[in-house]
């Protein structure tokens, strides 16, 4: 595929370009700067090891996934509430009548709970890795080409 940038876009690209070098030269000269020292040598390797500190994301959708995961713990915690208002009387009497009973069925729920938020989070964390990685697989075969 070949790709025709506008002037407009090729000055942008420029602007860019300077940003991503001042942000290397910071970060490099964040860990190399030496007191007294007016030169900053900026070799392969600290290239290498700051485009790893530096990652592309999206601000637009790592808000729209937080939002997505508030509404569906609301969701959740909405539907719990109002199963647990129909089924009050009987988990008051089953409180009252059979403490043992209630008590295995108390440590049911928060193991159940538990789980399913423990696998929650999981998928969550795995999509945003796979995400990360993804870019990172896209960003080196556009290095490549």
């Amino acid at each position: 595929m070949k790709v025709i940038y506008t002037e407009a876009a090729e000055q942008e690209m420029l602007n860019f370009q300077q940003q991503q070098k001042a942000m290397l030269e910071s970060l490099v000269g964040e860990r190399k700067v030496v007191f007294g020292d007016e030169v900053l040598e900026i070799t392969a390797s600290d290239i290498k090891e700051a485009s790893r500190k530096i990652q592309i994301f999206r601000p637009t959708n790592i808000r729209f996934s937080n939002v997505q995961v508030i509404s569906k713990v609301y969701v959740v915690l909405g539907a719990l509430m109002m199963i647990g208002a129909i089924f009050y009387p009987r988990i008051s009497e089953l409180f009252y009548e059979n403490r043992a009973q209630a008590m295995i069925f108390l440590m049911g729920a928060v193991i159940t709970v538990l789980g399913v938020l423990a696998n929650y989070f999981y998928a969550l964390r795995r999509r945003r890795y796979l995400e990360v990685e993804r870019m990172m697989i896209d960003s080196a075969q556009r290095n490549k080409e």
